[in-house]
């Protein structure tokens, strides 16, 4: 039982080390979607300054982690290989939707734009809430097989 949680505890903090290590490609990552999005209809101007990223991205790469590793632990390297790749195309098919809504839509709401260019700053996109809601999308077929397997486990 010990074991298990050590175990919880240490994929968690895989993921949450990795989320920190991530954070400054993601958000390069997030501008350059919402540039080609938009087909450059997104300019960003001031200074890319920012001291911390954001704890629910943190969280919720610590748990991306936690719940795919309970959800493949007795499954085979090969399937463990083949959830992984699924994880990582539905985050970034989550990513890209989600930053062409959001860029789409700061476009739409600029009334005072020229040529229909939107000048933002750095920090006005919410770059915690749009990995938060990547992630938490991508890691939803490991949950399925969690409560499939707990369904079993009850029968």
């Amino acid at each position: 039982m010990i074991k298990k949680i050590i175990i919880g505890i240490l994929f968690f903090a895989i993921g949450f080390g990795i989320a920190v290590f991530l954070d400054s490609f993601f958000r390069h990552l997030i501008q350059d979607l919402f540039q080609w999005t938009t087909n450059d209809g997104i300019q960003f101007g001031g200074k890319d300054f920012y001291l911390f990223g954001n704890p629910y991205y943190f969280t919720s790469f610590g748990l991306i982690f936690l719940i795919f590793r309970i959800a493949n632990r007795k499954t085979k390297p090969l399937k463990i290989l083949r959830n992984g790749i699924l994880l990582i195309i539905l985050f970034g098919i989550a990513l890209i939707g989600i930053c062409a809504i959001n860029a789409n839509l700061k476009i739409i709401e600029c009334t005072a734009c020229d040529d229909g260019i939107r000048r933002l700053g750095y920090n006005e996109i919410n770059y915690g809430l749009i990995l938060s809601f990547s992630s938490l999308i991508s890691i939803i077929p490991s949950l399925v097989s969690i409560i499939k397997t707990r369904k079993k486990l009850v029968k």
